[in-house]
């Protein structure tokens, strides 16, 4: 009996948060144009605002997760508007209606880091890849500054925004849901939710140890996702012996030696950076020594 009632318990959470179809208007303003993804604890739409006709990501708690939901999306909305730059979606709306949270902000058109080298097969040599994690490192300068920390620096957090006109593409920082301020720990319950007192959910070994790592409520984390950003990037144009054992990474790249101190400290095997600026000077130099005719 029990068994059954779980599946059907199941069923109705699917029911519940079922994503919105195309035409249908969220918190009486927000037209769904498609349905772009769900996480564990919102669903994303781009969507219309009616009252000026742009163009806008609306975010919306999932039902299934009631409160703890609605608490994470208060809790990013709060971060979203203390904060003021290019490179970051601006923050235009939040509300709560019918039991749920309501997020509105700027709509960036682009393919994030993830989608670029698992579907495009994107290849990043060494100098675009500091490049881009040169051009990353300043929204998350800008974060620290105000007093928050990201704690989820990945490639599908990244987007690559190519435009007419531009010589490079624009790189975007994006979804704040696990934002936080220095040095503060998390409610209780937000913390057994997000797996942040034992392993994340789904997590183990080396990638578990990862995450925890990232998690950390200082500014060097989001340093240490840079790091391993950049080694993504790096790896996308990897490839193995056959018959060849795992290495790490300083075997299986061949890297310049200004590119394996930066990514040493970044990672916390070397000196590590005081903050993001000191970190971005340092790449400045990489990108100076891998750039025809550089020192």
């Amino acid at each position: 009996m029990r068994s059954v009632m779980e599946r059907w318990r199941k069923i109705v959470q699917q029911w519940r948060d079922y994503p919105l179809r195309e035409g249908a208007v969220i918190a009486r303003r927000y037209r769904v144009e498609r349905f772009m993804g769900m996480g564990s604890y919102g669903l994303a739409y781009a969507a219309v605002d009616a009252v000026n006709g742009s163009r806008v990501l609306v975010k919306v708690s999932k039902p299934s997760k009631g409160e703890t939901s609605r608490a994470l999306l208060r809790r990013e909305s709060d971060i979203m508007r203390a904060l003021d730059h290019p490179q970051i979606p601006r923050w235009l709306d939040y509300r709560e209606e019918r039991r749920r949270s309501v997020l509105a902000m700027e709509l960036i058109e682009g393919v994030n880091l993830e989608a670029r080298m698992m579907e495009e097969s994107a290849v990043y040599d060494e100098r675009a890849a500091a490049r881009t994690v040169r051009a990353l490192l300043a929204p998350l300068e800008h974060l620290h500054g105000r007093g928050f920390v990201h704690r989820d620096v990945r490639i599908p957090n990244v987007l690559e925004c190519r435009r007419a006109g531009m010589a490079a593409p624009a790189i975007y920082l994006i979804d704040f849901g696990l934002a936080c301020r220095i040095g503060e720990r998390l409610p209780e319950a937000l913390r057994r939710a997000l797996g942040e007192d034992g392993d994340p959910a789904g997590s183990a070994g080396d990638w578990g140890d990862v995450k925890r790592r990232m998690r950390r409520p200082e500014p060097g984390s989001d340093l240490y996702g840079a790091g391993h950003f950049a080694l993504f990037m790096l790896y996308s144009g990897y490839a193995p012996e056959e018959g060849a054992d795992e290495a790490d990474w300083r075997s299986e790249l061949a890297l310049s030696a200004p590119m394996r101190r930066w990514l040493e400290r970044s990672l916390g095997e070397g000196q590590p950076f005081r903050d993001a600026l000191e970190c971005a000077a340092e790449l400045d130099a990489v990108i100076e020594a891998l750039t025809p005719g550089g020192g």
